[in-house]
């Protein structure tokens, strides 16, 4: 039959897998009535409304809305909890807050779910699953038309794998994107809202030295013989952050941060989850108490383990013994609050004899982790920590680390590690997931990458390799399979096999000679040339396969000031012997700094350098260089 939607569901179970096809559409006309609850809730009432609009943008057909009061009929699409009796054997407990049940039984389709969004979250994905429709990103829908749309039978279940999932990209907030994707987010965007009353490094909102520095310097970190409650410049250069951390033995530090926490509640008082966790920094306290502390329930010899972030950057790590102690006692001030701490850098490695209370929440960071490996293959330390920690609570949220923060644009071969990790977090009793992404527009495959985190963060067990795909093909049209080959060849010739780290804190001149090799660049640019050359008859398309491209732009200018000079460098020699702009490089600065104007990138680099700023600096080095000999 011509112009019909053939659709095919993914949980076949039940009686309803002889259902009779559901006829919701035919020739741009609907004999259907969407039923709501008589006392539907906003987001049953969202639920219905996007339904409405979807089927009126894919077949021109307007179904009108009704409430379950009205008595029941034919071709019903009953949209969250409504009074019919297709609905008495729904096990609503099962559903929890986010799960969904999409079910056709010839007679009516139901799509409903749990306590939270799950019904909006069912609408979404019958749009995405039965009918077609895809979210790329907030600024690209796609929306197929179909005169005619007929169900085959439906009994799809879906349950989160995550309780919790953010996505930290911006693009992810935008408000219907996150509800397409089911995502979650620790601030309010738009109408959404959040169950975080605060998020992390609250220390100094809780007990600041600007407050009780000088007055009580007892409150704060002792080591290297002295109290440390000073501010000092922050790694942004525009603010202040503490030089240290609280003194956790401290009772008077327990009693104002309890005090303080207290406040912050009654401003929120809806709110679930209130970080009281450390600064951003490895100084804690060495005090006699804490240090007995942190040495009692240490799960191993002190000194024993070294980890390292930045370059140059080791410590060892202490254990959660103080702090541990001291979240329990303020979590049992706050019983009808969750208390959310964080396992970070010298607090990462779980405690011996003392155990989270149940409403304590451990916020698991693996900044150390390299990229371009498996973090249960490459980082069997954090992998150890982990199993730890899923023997002791299951109220864990990880926060991972996607991406390449002093250099957005780089090239980061980490996509082929994102289902493996998540799987891996998923098997060690982690409830909830914060993938820290870019927090600006633009950076490397923005738009990708938080795609494939979004459907995994709901199904880590999907067929991501299929995911990806239709990611390519439908946001970039022709140029995808092109770009594909790219990634594959990026991810080939990474440095795992050397052993070499991917770090996120590294830069594009470290692997000049592995996955960013001179050769490799030119068949980077050959794929590119012709994946621009397909699209060029499409104005969107091309623009976003010019923005792909930018990363390996972005790799040969680097490289080329690591370089200064020879056939990747910067600079070219004149007659006279004199270092002059390689005109090469600097066309290429020209083009990659437009690209990002005119697609409104905000910053090369996390928090710095926006991309005339990246331009300034650039002409600045050629111009020194040029009075060099």
């Amino acid at each position: 039959m011509r112009h019909i939607l053939f659709l095919f569901c993914s949980f076949l179970f039940l009686a309803a897998a002889q259902a009779q096809p559901f006829t919701l559409v035919k020739k741009h006309r609907s004999k259907c009535t969407i039923i709501i609850p008589e006392k539907a809730n906003i987001v049953e009432i969202q639920a219905a409304l996007v339904f409405q609009d979807y089927i009126e943008r894919i077949s021109d057909a307007k179904i009108p809305i009704e409430t379950d009061m009205t008595g029941s009929k034919e071709n019903e699409v009953l949209i969250g909890k409504v009074n019919r009796p297709m609905l008495d054997n729904v096990l609503w407990d099962k559903l929890g807050k986010d799960g969904f049940l999409i079910q056709n039984n010839g007679g009516n389709l139901t799509i409903t779910g749990g306590t939270g969004k799950g019904v909006l979250y069912g609408v979404y994905t019958f749009l995405e699953k039965y009918l077609g429709c895809r979210k790329y990103s907030s600024a690209v829908t796609i929306v197929p038309k179909n005169k005619t749309i007929i169900l085959p039978a439906i009994n799809d279940l879906q349950l989160p794998a995550f309780t919790y999932r953010e996505d930290f990209y911006l693009d992810a907030v935008d408000p219907e994107y996150a509800d397409w994707h089911k995502l979650d987010s620790h601030g309010e965007h738009g109408n959404n809202t959040s169950e975080w009353g605060s998020w992390v490094h609250t220390f100094e909102s809780l007990l600041s030295p600007k407050d009780y520095g000088e007055t009580n310097p007892e409150y704060f970190s002792f080591y290297d013989g002295k109290r440390h409650a000073e501010m000092i410049p922050s790694w942004d250069g525009k603010s202040e952050q503490p030089e240290a951390q609280l003194c956790l033995t401290n009772p008077d530090v327990l009693e104002i941060v309890c005090q303080n926490l207290q406040m912050q509640i009654e401003r929120k008082p809806d709110a679930l989850y209130w970080s009281v966790s450390q600064n951003d920094n490895v100084r804690y306290c060495k005090c006699p108490a804490c240090k007995e502390l942190d040495k009692k329930h240490a799960a191993f010899t002190p000194g024993s383990k070294m980890y390292g972030t930045h370059v140059n950057s080791l410590y060892s790590p202490i254990g959660m013994g103080s702090l541990m102690t001291f979240i329990n006692q303020v979590a049992a001030r706050f019983p009808d609050k969750i208390i959310s701490t964080l396992a970070y850098q010298y607090t990462r490695v779980p405690p011996k004899d003392i155990v989270p209370a149940k409403n304590v929440n451990i916020m698991l960071c693996n900044i150390e982790s390299s990229r371009n490996t498996t973090i249960e293959q490459g980082d069997t330390s954090f992998s150890s920590d982990l199993e730890g920690w899923g023997k002791l609570t299951d109220n864990i949220i990880i926060w991972d680390y996607v991406i390449q923060f002093p250099h957005l644009f780089a090239p980061f071969p980490n996509l082929l590690t994102l289902q493996p990790n998540l799987q891996f977090f998923h098997k060690n009793r982690v409830s909830a997931m914060f993938e820290q992404g870019n927090r600006e527009i633009g950076g490397e495959f923005a738009e990708l990458r938080s795609y494939m985190i979004a459907k995994l963060l709901w199904n880590p067990d999907l067929d991501i390799n299929q995911v990806m795909n239709d990611f390519l093909t439908g946001y970039y049209g022709k140029g995808g399979m092109e770009i594909k080959k790219y990634i594959e060849l990026l991810h080939e010739n990474n440095m795992a096999k050397s052993g070499i780290k991917l770090s996120i804190f590294g830069n594009p001149a470290q692997q000049k000679e592995s996955f960013l090799s001179d050769s490799l660049i030119t068949i980077y640019n050959q794929l590119f040339d012709r994946a621009e050359k397909s699209v060029e008859g499409s104005v969107d398309q091309l623009q976003r396969v010019k923005s792909a491209r930018l990363p390996v732009y972005y790799a040969m200018l680097e490289i080329a000031k690591n370089e200064k000079t020879g056939k990747r460098g910067a600079f070219i020699t004149d007659n006279n012997n004199h270092l002059k702009p390689n005109p090469e490089i600097v066309k290429m600065l020209y083009t990659f700094v437009y690209q990002c104007i005119r697609t409104n990138v905000t910053r090369v680099s996390e928090w710095h350098t926006p991309p005339k700023e990246y331009l300034a600096n650039y002409l600045n080095f050629l111009e020194e260089g040029q009075a060099e000999k």
